[in-house]
């Protein structure tokens, strides 16, 4: 035991990367049950159809907040990153005076508009859609000024700290929220599902607000703000194209099921999505600690350990996420079953499918974040345009052929081309390997 916790002592790269990954896994582990049960509580007490409603809602709202959450985040992780090690603090309160003036700006002019189109188009005929609709759109700011919070805080490397509101104090507020519902007998509809998250996600807020302020150095609260606007825009527009496309690209499959096929659709694929998820765990908790340190380790040169750190995580991703996949592709229907019941079994052939390509994808690696981290975001705004497209064409073609499972099918194979194409960019402009049994590395040109 004391030779496992000498490894977490003191602050090297190797402690800092441990004690990031180890506690951005806790709280993903914590908050996959939470969500799960999020889910569980939700699917059981909406019905499909009405549960159908609230994820369509959710992924309207998703797509509409696009530019606070497309980029913005990953630019304030990679400069917040640089600045802290070189000490350019006036840089850093300049970033976030401008990251935050933008999101009170955008979500006041998009809410309105969006409100007015919606009222325009559904009318008195869908009052439920319309007043979930119009409660989802509180989501837009809370979610942006977490999402500013949380990459200002990776960036000064308080990995665990910058996820714990969205990953832990959220979800808990909404089960809370549902459990004293549900318990009063009340009978729950889409709008009041809303309302808890829209509470959930402002009690989320408040408790980042605070952890950011203690953790702030106190060079940036004594400086004047600094700005490289130029700088900032030629990264920013890339970065957020493909931070949005991916984010559009994941709920393509649901607007065109909304779309085109029932609601059930909808509802199924949202548990499939969610089961398949579970596969992506590992990847995700170690890109949230690793992306400082890329940024670091690549702006001094050091590429061979780089290289090394990126080898090491990705096979510990596939060592985690081969054993999920397969219990949920030979197992699913029955997992389905005991967790959100048997009417939501159709979704069992779609969670198969959807976790093949998750298998692709951590198998890949942190093939995103290596490009996005190192300067060459150019690349991955060129290949989630490919991955868009494939998803979108495919979507359009088998939706209406084969319903949930040909969206299913669209979802995986554009993430199967998206980690193919970004692989073999990676080694291309970075010289690093991060396929699970790849360790070739060449010097950084």
């Amino acid at each position: 035991m004391k030779l496992i916790t000498k490894h977490f002592q003191g602050n090297s790269l190797k402690a800092q990367l441990l004690k990031g990954v180890t506690g951005s896994a806790g709280l993903k582990a914590a908050n996959t049950v939470l969500t799960m049960t999020t889910g569980v509580l939700l699917a059981r007490a909406l019905g499909s159809e009405n549960y159908g409603v609230y994820a369509f809602v959710l992924s309207i709202v998703a797509l509409l907040g696009l530019p606070t959450k497309a980029g913005l985040p990953t630019l304030i992780v990679r400069e917040t990153a640089k600045n802290q090690l070189n000490g350019q603090w006036g840089l850093l309160r300049g970033l976030l005076t401008l990251a935050n003036g933008f999101v009170v700006v955008f979500s006041i002019v998009v809410a309105s508009v969006s409100a007015l189109v919606v009222w325009w188009l559904w009318g008195t005929g869908e009052s439920t859609k319309i007043q979930t609709f119009l409660w989802a759109l509180w989501l837009l700011p809370l979610i942006a000024f977490g999402n500013i919070r949380s990459a200002t805080l990776r960036g000064l490397r308080r990995v665990v700290q910058g996820q714990l509101p969205e990953e832990l104090v959220r979800p808990v507020i909404m089960i809370v929220l549902l459990v004293a519902a549900l318990v009063m007998d009340s009978e729950l509809n889409p709008i009041q599902a809303i309302q808890y998250n829209v509470t959930a996600a402002l009690a989320a807020f408040g408790v980042g607000a605070f952890l950011l302020v203690k953790a702030m150095p106190q060079g940036v609260k004594n400086v004047r703000s600094e700005y490289e606007i130029k700088a900032w825009s030629l990264s920013l527009l890339p970065l957020s194209l493909f931070a949005g496309l991916k984010i559009a690209d994941s709920q393509v499959a649901i607007v065109i099921l909304g779309s085109l096929a029932s609601g059930e659709d909808v509802g199924f694929f949202r548990v499939a999505a969610t089961g398949a998820g579970l596969v992506a765990f590992g990847l995700t908790s170690v890109n949230m600690a690793l992306a400082p340190q890329v940024a670091r380790l690549y702006s001094t040169g050091d590429i061979q350990k780089l290289q090394r750190i990126i080898t090491a995580s990705t096979r510990a991703v596939l060592i985690i996420s081969l054993p999920v996949a397969l219990v949920l592709i030979l197992w699913g229907d029955v997992l389905i079953r005991l967790v959100f019941g048997a009417e939501y079994i159709p979704a069992a052939t779609a969670l198969a499918i959807l976790c093949i390509g998750q298998l692709v994808n951590t198998s890949s690696g942190s093939v995103a974040l290596v490009l996005n981290m190192t300067g060459h975001d150019k690349e991955t705004a060129k290949s989630i345009v490919v991955a868009m497209a494939i998803n979108v064409s495919l979507s359009l073609v088998l939706v209406p052929l084969y319903g949930l499972n040909g969206a299913a099918v669209s979802s995986a194979m554009s993430l199967t081309a998206w980690n193919l194409l970004l692989m073999r960019l990676t080694y291309k402009c970075t010289g690093l390997r991060t396929f699970a049994f790849s360790v070739q590395t060449k010097e950084k040109k």
